[in-house]
Parts: C-alpha cells; structure tokens; sequence
C-alpha cells in the first residue's frame, strides 16, 4: 500500500482491503508519515484502507479519541484489561460490536487501545500491530494526558548503565526485573549503531522499542536472549527508520553471562564485535557467530599485537601482500579467483603469492601455516577495530554530529 504526501500527510493512494499489504512496510509508512506531521487520524484512515476494517483509538479509560466510523468505546474496565493483558484480543464495544483489541503502550508510555471492528482475523491484527509505534509518537507529540506516564525512579536507559558498568544498586535490581531482566539468568549484551542520516526517527524508533535501551547518538546499548531476538530488533530499526540502505543499522552481542557482575564482559565483547563488524561491513556479528574471534577477545591488546606481528610481520607494512594473502587463504590458493578479486593478472598474482611465502618463510596453504595466519589475521581486524570504534566516554569517533530534536 503507498502512502502519499504532498506537505500535510495525504493519507493512502487507495481504499479497500488490501490483502498485499505487509504489516513491516506499512509501519515503516505510518511512522515516516507521522514523523512528518500526520495525525492519529490519518493513521487510524491508512488501517482503516489496508484491512478494510473500521479503527477507532481509544483512551485509557475506554474514551473513543478517534475513529473511521465515529463508534463508541469500551467499559473503562475492559481497557483497563487489555493494557494490563489481562483482556482481548477480542472485546464487545459499548455500541454492540465485535472488535479486535490490541494496547497502545511502550514501557511506562499509555497512548490508548486499538480497535479493529469486525471479526479478530490474524492478518488484520498484524497490520493493527504495524500502527502501534506511530500512534505512539502522535500521543507524545500532543502530550496526551495518558502518554504522560510518571517516569519510574530508574529508567530503562539508567538499568542499561548499571548493567554495561558492574555497579547495579538495590533499587536499579528491582528495576531491572520489572523490565524483564532477569539477573539470575542474564541476557547477552548487544551494541547497535546507526549510519544513516535519519538521526531523529532513529532516536524515535529506540524510544518506542520493548527492549530496554541506553542511547548516546547512534549508538545503543541493550540485552538480548539470543541471535534471533537481535537480529528481529535490527531488523525492526532499519524499518523504522526507514534506510533503504541495510547496512545502516549494524548489531552485535557478547557472549552469555553467568551472573550479572559478568554483563560487563559481555559488553565490552559485543562493543568490540560491533567495531569489528562495521569494519567488515557486515549487519551483525555474534560471539556465536565470530569464529576464531571468540578465543582472541579475552586477551589485552599487547599479546594481540605480539601475535600479529609474530605470523605477519615481515608482510605487515605491503598492503598489497596483506590483501594478496586475505584472498589467497580465502579461495583456497584458487589463482584465477584471486585474480578476478583483486582485479590482477593471474602472473601478478602467483607473482606476490611467491613474495609472500619468501617473506613469512611457509606456504600458506599448509594446514598449520593456514590455521596460524587465518588467527593472525583475525588478531589483526580486531586491532583495527578497537582502534575505530568507541571511546571511553561511548561516543565513536564519527559521531560528532548530534541528534536533531527538531525539523
């Protein structure tokens, strides 16, 4: 479904149930459009054009706020009910109708309830899901007297500190568990970075997330239980943020701790995977997924360097070696691969391959020469890596321009 806007948010390019629709892409539109000036209105008319079904966005309290057809609401207590999880997903509305029930809410944040008039159909719900974020920023954005929840004593971001640095209070332990942390079986650490240009949606879309967040500019701060809740909650932000580009949003995660004072090892593992990630140009990077990198991460940056220069020394300072021997071990001595990689002729190329096992004395290739330069070369990328990536205070290097608050 396309959403068109000419200044003011125009609203869908077309009526009528839309059985193509993708609940992702129409969430990306709701939120771009909203972020653009579109109201709870304007939402509730594109849900009302892709599932063909009447919406109306209800108070806290049950209070029609807006809706398609001008409907009743509900019994305060039946939306108490499906904030609290405790009712839905279907309701009777206080004007006899049936109506699927989806909360409004991110953490302390209440905009509402949702409804979708009709039957509750897993296709419509999921589209009524794809509208949560944008009325989400409409409520905040108008200071709606439900969205302006008071703040808790620790916030989700100040948890998130406590955790990346050992120092979890009494009081930010009770926090933690009320955001879903448990600290007896903790989550992996992630680190997220944003390369795009959309600094303000990415500010938004780390707002409205489930997942609690520490953020300083484009970088982010989390937990996770695993690769695949990751690689949903990247997913989930390039969308939001709507880049075309994929690898804008990179993520990364440390290994699983043992207890809680563990978390801050795996942070400073999925810090340092995260540099290493966006140096390879890869989206994310796990410590499960890392490879040889799993067994260098605990060492300090001398033995790191010592190794690097014990296997690459003599090689270190020919850039046009080094890329020869990456692509040599790579494609597994393939002389025409390596050829049309490094765009060289296949004399030129066998030519440095000589060069190379002159320099470092062995032929890469042999298994144990194969498995100490492959390890030598991951030293290597994870030194560069900490080079660019975060600084003490977490800001990287190329993160000198701040967010938008405006505009």
């Amino acid at each position: 479904m396309a959403i068109t806007t000419a200044g003011p948010w125009s609203g869908p390019a077309r009526e009528g149930p839309g059985p193509d629709t993708d609940p992702a892409t129409l969430e990306r539109e709701l939120t771009e459009a909203v972020l653009a000036g579109a109201a709870r209105s304007d939402v509730l008319r594109a849900l009302r054009a892709a599932t063909g079904r009447h919406a109306r966005l209800l108070s806290a309290q049950g209070v029609p706020l807006a809706a398609t057809d001008g409907g009743a609401g509900l019994p305060a207590a039946v939306a108490h009910g499906v904030l609290d999880g405790a009712a839905g997903p279907v309701v009777d509305t206080l004007d006899g109708l049936r109506a699927a029930a989806l909360p409004v809410r991110a953490g302390t944040t209440v905009a509402g309830v949702l409804l979708t008039v009709g039957r509750c159909d897993p296709y419509v719900r999921a589209l009524a899901g794809a509208a949560v974020t944008a009325l989400l920023i409409d409520a905040v954005r108008a200071g709606d007297e439900q969205a302006a929840a008071v703040p808790p004593r620790h916030t989700a971001a100040d948890v998130v500190a406590a955790l990346r640095s050992g120092t979890v209070s009494p009081s930010e332990r009770a926090a933690a568990m009320a955001l879903g942390i448990d600290l007896e079986h903790p989550p992996a650490a992630a680190v997220l970075h944003y390369s795009g240009s959309r600094l303000r949606a990415w500010s938004t879309a780390l707002a409205w997330l489930e997942h609690p967040v520490q953020q300083e500019a484009r970088t982010a701060w989390t937990v996770v239980p695993g690769e695949a809740a990751l690689a949903r909650l990247r997913t989930r932000l390039r969308l939001m943020t709507g880049d075309e580009c994929a690898d804008h949003v990179v993520a990364a995660s440390g290994s699983h701790p043992d207890s809680a004072d563990d978390l801050v090892r795996s942070f400073t593992e999925a810090e340092r995977l995260l540099g290493l990630a966006r140096s390879r140009h890869v989206p994310q990077l796990t410590f499960g997924g890392c490879g040889v990198v799993q067994m260098l991460l605990p060492l300090p940056r001398a033995r790191l360097e010592a190794y690097a220069e014990a296997h690459l020394g003599p090689i270190l300072d020919r850039p046009e070696l080094m890329a020869t021997l990456r692509a040599w071990l790579a494609e597994r001595g393939s002389r025409q691969s390596v050829s049309e990689q490094l765009h060289l002729h296949r004399n030129s190329v066998g030519y440095r391959v000589r060069q190379i096992k002159n320099l470092l004395g062995t032929d890469p290739l042999l298994p144990a020469a194969s498995a100490e330069l492959h390890l030598a070369l991951a030293a290597l990328d994870l030194l560069r890596s900490d080079d660019g990536r975060l600084h003490a205070d977490g800001h990287p290097r190329d993160d000198d321009d701040p967010v938008p608050t405006s505009g």
